[in-house]
């Protein structure tokens, strides 16, 4: 039987732009209605859903009051406000800002290799050992370095109050539990599914152990930045609380939507429903980011206390990640889906 012809908007071509009406509203809505028939249905609703997200946070953003360093109040006089501040403190918190400085360098190097190597595509002659000592050589730099070449800030210092080393250690530890069992949640909810040959522990490739640490460190400096910016910046009120709630959940979503983009090319990292893991993947994923980004941050924060011992990193540590898993597991229940880790490995078909 001879098939029918495909009728040609099927093939999605860029549709003119229709008639525009008078005035500034009526052009946008033309352009609106010309872009939900140019892109794909899921990039529509992600627009929307970033839309919404930053529109509420401008808004709430009207709330906040700019901190006051002196003047004002009773007294009169000009008033000085506060300048927000991105790295810890070079001065008083030495150690801190060192380390942040090196994390964004660092991890500039290794995403340009990720760049190189999504674009090229030698991990389809990798093999399981390949992966391994590359996405070992991304994590490493992450420790090694500093031990073998100490930063600025920690020269006079002793090992047991170097930042670098704590920073480390927590990722470490919150990476590794996120690998282990944060994963199986994706094999479960989301169907999602590593296809390459690897080496695994709990049915996770070992190489993403060490992938995820470069990517955490970089993903925590950077939220690090802007809470503290945010903190030093506006008076610590209801208002500024409310505001840094909503800012840490845009935050995460971005982060987990932009993960989820980045490495969309690369073709073993495979979901049943690709659409669905851009958007409820996001918000799920996202979920890491609630927790880690606010915990992450105390950690040699306030220069006026004593600082953090490793034993407060670790319990700090395994505690945000016990949160991530509850909750992880409450949207799991409210979805209605069963949970599932198996011995001998997972697949999308079971």
């Amino acid at each position: 039987p001879t098939s029918r012809p495909t009728p040609a908007a099927a093939f999605h071509p860029h549709p003119p732009l229709p008639a525009m009406p008078v005035g500034a509203v009526g052009m946008g809505f033309a352009f609106w209605t010309w872009l939900e028939g140019a892109l794909p249905p899921v990039w529509i609703t992600m627009i929307k859903i970033f839309a919404s997200m930053f529109v509420g946070l401008f808004l709430l953003s009207y709330t906040l009051s700019r901190a006051v360093v002196k003047g004002g109040g009773k007294k009169g006089g000009e008033v000085v406000y506060a300048q927000g501040q991105w790295l810890a403190s070079r001065k008083s918190n030495r150690s801190k800002h060192f380390a942040e400085l090196f994390i964004l360098k660092y991890s500039a190097c290794w995403i340009a290799s990720v760049g190189v190597v999504i674009a090229w595509g030698p991990y389809e002659w990798w093999g399981k050992w390949g992966y391994l000592l590359y996405c070992g050589g991304c994590a490493a730099p992450a420790l090694l370095w500093p031990l073998s070449f100490p930063l600025k800030g920690d020269r006079k210092l002793p090992r047991g109050e170097w930042y670098i080393l704590k920073a480390n250690l927590w990722v470490a530890i919150f990476g590794f539990i996120g690998n282990y069992w944060y994963t199986h949640y994706f094999y479960n909810v989301l169907k999602a599914d590593y296809t390459f040959e690897a080496h695994r522990l709990n049915d996770v490739p070992i190489s993403m152990y060490l992938m995820t640490h470069a990517y955490f460190m970089f993903y925590h400096v950077l939220s690090n930045a802007a809470l503290r910016y945010l903190r030093s910046a506006y008076r610590g009120d209801g208002q500024r609380f409310v505001f840094e709630c909503a800012f840490i959940g845009v935050m995460s979503y971005s982060t987990a939507f932009m993960e989820s983009l980045t490495i969309c090319g690369f073709p073993y990292y495979d979901f049943a429903d690709r659409d669905m893991a851009y958007t409820l993947g996001s918000a799920f994923y996202g979920i890491y980011f609630l927790v880690s980004f606010p915990m992450f941050l105390r950690i040699d924060e306030d220069d006026k206390k004593p600082l953090t011992r490793h034993s407060q990193v670790v319990w700090e540590a395994l505690g945000s990640g016990m949160l991530v898993l509850c909750l992880l597991d409450f949207v799991r229940l409210w979805l209605g889906i069963d949970f599932t880790m198996k011995a001998g490995g997972h697949s999308l078909t079971t």
